[in-house]
């Protein structure tokens, strides 16, 4: 472990690594993977832009910025979540809630099928994965890792 000098006294003090949890490296790993099917959405909607004008019923423009926008969204959680920064908590629940909107806003008034007939199985899945990332955050290991996030003190 790094050895450091306290500003007022001679003696070293021991810095502490924080080790990541599994479930937030997981975690991390996920959001990461849900950024990089967004980058593959926006990269390919560029790639077909002709063909999809002739197709959907929106603007390739709404596949290229939703894709970009949740790629660069994604990035930054997962990096954040990957390097315990504080604001990440939040931000995990804030894009999480957010991705479901949007995911199911796509879905009814986008998608050429509607809702299709899973919509009952991808509810449930949802709501796993938001319980699962609310687990994941708020266990013990977790909150050592981000710090007190609560205590409402700027990070350092």
């Amino acid at each position: 472990m790094p050895m450091t000098l306290d500003a007022g006294r001679d003696e070293p003090s021991i810095a502490v690594r924080r080790s990541r949890p599994l479930s937030v490296t997981l975690l991390a790993l996920g959001v990461l993977t849900l950024a990089g099917i967004n980058l593959l959405r926006f990269v390919v909607s560029l790639q077909q832009w002709s063909f999809l004008s002739e197709i959907l019923s929106v603007s390739p423009f709404y596949l290229a910025g939703s894709g970009l926008v949740w790629a660069l969204v994604g990035l930054a959680l997962a990096l954040g979540l990957w390097f315990g920064r504080r604001w990440s908590v939040l931000g995990a629940w804030l894009a999480g809630l957010a991705y479901s909107l949007y995911f199911w806003l796509d879905r009814l008034l986008v998608a050429a099928g509607g809702v299709g007939s899973n919509w009952l199985f991808v509810l449930a899945l949802n709501l796993f994965l938001l319980v699962l990332m609310y687990v994941s955050l708020a266990n013990r290991k977790a909150k050592d890792f981000f710090g007190d996030k609560h205590d409402g003190k700027p990070e350092d």
